[in-house]
């Protein structure tokens, strides 16, 4: 699985994913937060990353203009090596889902593999853009520090990101920023 998202104007993303046998494309506009909410959905499939919350199946949407594209994401066994990751993809003419898709796009993954492969392909857009010229580029919605940092942890250590502990063993809804800013610019590839 290879997974790329680029900025391609003002306001402007596609999306390429390419599997064993096809590279499939979607675009996305400003009209929503297409990066942030993919990363939340794949943050939503793990049960390491958030119990109480955890999800076997998301969808989300990426509205262009007039467009649209609609997610759905089933996982199954996360934790397995083999492909637990299945995806159905709906592209619609225009924002309203009236009638059929114009196409529908079918594939599957590994959670592991393709985590990997977002953060590295979210490395180098960091590197083209920085974080603020990423919201410049993308239309005042800022880039999705927290998640990308979750999705990444997650893809160095294969668990869930760590919590700072509070007095007597309780676990505080705090972490390090010391830790934050390391992994912000800990190279994945040394992984």
């Amino acid at each position: 699985m290879k997974f790329k998202y680029k900025i391609i104007g003002a306001g402007w993303a596609i999306c390429e994913l390419q599997t064993a046998n096809e590279t499939f494309t979607f675009k996305a506009s400003y009209l929503s937060d297409a990066l942030g909410d993919l990363l939340n959905a794949l943050l939503s499939l793990n049960s390491d990353n958030n119990p109480e919350f955890y999800e076997d199946k998301t969808e989300f949407r990426w509205y262009q203009e007039p467009g649209l594209t609609v997610w759905h994401v089933k996982a199954f066994d996360i934790k397995s090596n083999a492909e637990n990751l299945s995806f159905r993809v709906n592209q619609y003419l225009n924002d309203s889902e009236k009638g059929a898709p114009e196409t529908t796009s079918v594939f599957a993954c590994n959670y592991d593999e393709l985590i990997y492969t977002v953060v590295e392909s979210l490395e180098r857009l960091i590197q083209k853009f920085g974080l603020v010229g990423y919201q410049v580029m993308w239309g005042d919605i800022g880039f999705p520090v927290v998640a990308y940092l979750k999705l990444k942890h997650y893809a160095i250590y294969k668990t869930a990101f760590p919590f700072v502990n509070g007095e007597n063993g309780t676990l505080k809804t705090m972490t390090s920023m010391d830790y934050e800013m390391k992994l912000l610019t800990k190279d994945l590839k040394d992984y």
